[in-house]
């Protein structure tokens, strides 16, 4: 059991919680007043400025508030609004280091009895995948395939993989889970909030018409920003579904229907296909009558706007043998392919196919798309990382997939279950014709997808241990 000290220093997490998001909210409306009057840099100054690291002094040595803190802030940093060299110096970087203080310090402030072990199936993917990614940088430097963007990346993966270990085995209870996965639902509706505000970068595209708008960290397209709208979006829904509290189903299905309301904005069609197959899983699992004329009913709304209706007639017009969204893609696949059966075993490195398909002849006239990974996220990771590369990547998703669906038992985990199940679907769905979830932002919210369901089965099978050691006793 834990020492009086211990749990001290849980019982104030409530209260470090509310102070945290308070300063959060406070910095959020500067951003919001900055970015509608048109400063952009000082609108990312409020939005991440020094209460951001007061915040993080102050929740030093507390693992979940330091999840907290870190989820909160995720949403906006996967729609590019925190200035990129703020992400890769301090965001992230400084996360690491507190939780990996926090990690040195675990055994002190915990009992051996209590300290947390995962199983090989748990963390076997994490290691793997993590592993691979630097042997596959190493190799693509020593072939003369480095860049600094490769080198990053897999740093960056380094650090994911660790955050994602972090959230798999700091929280004590599913109530612990319920709070990181409620912060992320509702920051990320907040971001999608705020993209109506961001300026087009073609004059000729009106508000969100466009696919790329102009964020204060710069230009980002709208859909890696759909990315983490579709999976939040069902994250939160698959979660309304099984809540206990009538308040806390209707604030998610509010945020829900927030983030499915700003994807169609997006014109991702990925994305939207995302949604659809997790709306789908969420009502052949649940069987649900009042769901299925809830979405009748959104989907009635939705088309009720003569933009919106536009919007969603125009997209899927284009959807034909003349798009020329498809044919790109099916260039791309074939060039991945072509990559990834040269470089079976150890890939290119990570994201380093956009700049390797050039030495497969990739065609001149297209020269200018050299930023485009291969819009499938399969494909992409073959081509990166290679066979071994893509089945611990298939078995990072499978697992957390597995290990979420499993937790909608008969124990209190239900909602938490539906939920991330539901978001691993929107998401691995939307991986079949785009790769944007190697995006910093969309790769960081997967590595948490994957520790909140490692979390969930752990403290679901630790549940279920105690209660059939008090039957026993009884």
């Amino acid at each position: 059991m834990p020492d009086h000290a211990d749990t001290a220093r849980r019982a104030k997490l409530p209260l470090a919680v509310c102070w945290f998001i308070g300063i959060e909210l406070l910095c959020f409306s500067g951003f919001v007043l900055q970015l509608i009057k048109g400063t952009s840099w000082m609108a990312a100054v409020f939005l991440v400025g020094p209460f951001q690291l007061l915040a993080w002094s102050a929740l030093a040595g507390n693992e979940q508030a330091l999840l907290v803190a870190f989820v909160t802030v995720l949403p906006f940093a996967g729609a590019d609004l925190l200035p990129r060299r703020y992400e890769w110096f301090v965001y992230y970087p400084s996360t690491i280091v507190l939780l990996g203080l926090s990690l040195m310090t675990r055994d002190r402030n915990l009992d051996s009895t209590s300290t947390v072990r995962l199983r090989k199936a748990e963390y076997g993917p994490i290691v793997v995948f993590t592993v691979w990614t630097v042997v596959s940088c190493v190799n693509s430097v020593l072939r003369g395939w480095g860049t600094h963007y490769l080198i990053f990346m897999t740093v960056f993966t380094c650090q994911i993989m660790f955050i994602a270990y972090f959230v798999a085995t700091a929280p004590h209870s599913l109530d612990e889970v319920r709070t990181l996965v409620y912060v992320v639902v509702g920051a990320t509706a907040l971001t999608a909030v705020c993209l109506p505000l961001l300026p087009s970068v073609s004059a000729t595209m009106t508000s969100l018409g466009g696919k790329v708008v102009m964020a204060p960290a710069g230009r980002t397209s709208l859909n890696i920003v759909a990315c983490s709208l579709t999976t939040v979006a069902a994250v939160g829904l698959g979660m309304a579904v099984f809540a206990r509290r009538v308040a806390t189903r209707v604030l998610l299905v509010l945020a829900a229907s927030t983030c499915a309301a700003i994807l169609v904005f997006t014109k991702s069609r990925g994305a939207w296909l995302g949604f659809g197959a997790a709306f789908l899983y969420i009502l052949l699992r649940t069987r649900s009558l009042k769901l299925l004329l809830f979405g009748a009913g959104s989907g009635l709304v939705l088309t009720a706007s003569d933009f919106l209706r536009a919007v969603l007639a125009s997209r899927a017009g284009a959807t034909s043998a003349q798009d020329p969204s498809l044919v790109g893609r099916l260039l791309l696949w074939y060039y991945a392919w072509r990559v990834g059966v040269d470089n079976w075993l150890f890939g290119v490195g990570l994201e380093n196919f956009r700049y390797v398909k050039h030495f497969y002849h990739y065609p001149q006239m297209l020269k200018d798309t050299l930023q485009y990974n291969a819009h499938n996220i399969y494909l992409e990771i073959l081509a990166d990382l290679g066979l071994v590369g893509l089945v611990s990547f298939c078995w990072l998703l499978v697992g957390a997939f597995v290990r979420s669906s499993r937790a909608m038992g008969p124990g209190d985990s239900r909602d938490l279950g539906l939920g991330i199940s539901a978001g691993l679907v929107a998401l691995s769905v939307h991986g079949l014709v785009d790769a944007v979830m190697l995006h910093p932002g969309e790769f960081a919210l997967l590595g948490v997808l994957v520790g909140l369901s490692i979390s969930v089965m752990r403290l679901s099978r630790d549940a279920a241990s105690r209660q059939s050691r008090m039957e026993l006793t009884e």
